[in-house]
């Protein structure tokens, strides 16, 4: 939804948030969304600078980074970020490079974009590594079974031939 910035009252403008959508995508990754989105955000207008609170709580499906396997992630997400208008950063005749920081945190023009806001936060509270469980076993690297759903016949006796003189070490230990 995209919100006039001369719109804003002097109270701030609230709204709550709740809508379906099919999936999270971001630059080139897709995620199924389970359920609605819910949340609510509250912009106020202080100066020339936008002050942007909310909450956003959301389920979707991700891709367990060890089987591969789909499983539920829920993302509940509180923020407050403040933007500048991206004119203020602009010199008298040019441009002035702005880091992707400062220009993530800025508006151009007379309206904001709140939905690439939440969807914004929501994409960078998801897990770097998704697991569908604490102790999920992965993928063998040789068959490639999943070792949740079964176990496989590979040997694993193949040791890297600059740890013989530790295991020798051990070994040794081990007898006495």
């Amino acid at each position: 939804m995209e919100i006039r910035i001369a719109d804003i009252p002097l109270e701030g403008l609230f709204f709550e948030v709740e809508e379906r959508r099919g999936y999270l995508e971001w630059s080139k990754e897709r995620y199924p969304f389970q359920g609605p989105l819910r949340g609510w955000l509250k912009i106020q207008l202080m100066g020339i600078r936008l002050l942007v609170k909310g909450e956003i709580h959301a389920s979707l499906l991700l891709p367990c980074s060890r089987c591969l396997e789909e499983s539920s992630c829920r993302v509940d997400v509180e923020f407050l970020d403040e933007y500048l208008p991206l004119e203020i950063l602009e010199r008298e005749g040019g441009e002035v490079e702005v880091s992707q920081e400062k220009a993530a945190l800025s508006f151009y023009g007379e309206v904001i974009d709140t939905e690439a806001l939440y969807l914004e936060k929501i994409y960078l509270s998801l897990p770097m590594k998704p697991l569908c469980s604490q102790d999920c076993k992965g993928l063998c690297p040789r068959c490639g079974i999943n070792l949740n759903q079964q176990s496989c016949q590979c040997h694993w006796e193949e040791v890297d031939p600059r740890w013989e003189p530790l295991k020798a070490l051990k070994d040794g230990l081990i007898k006495k």
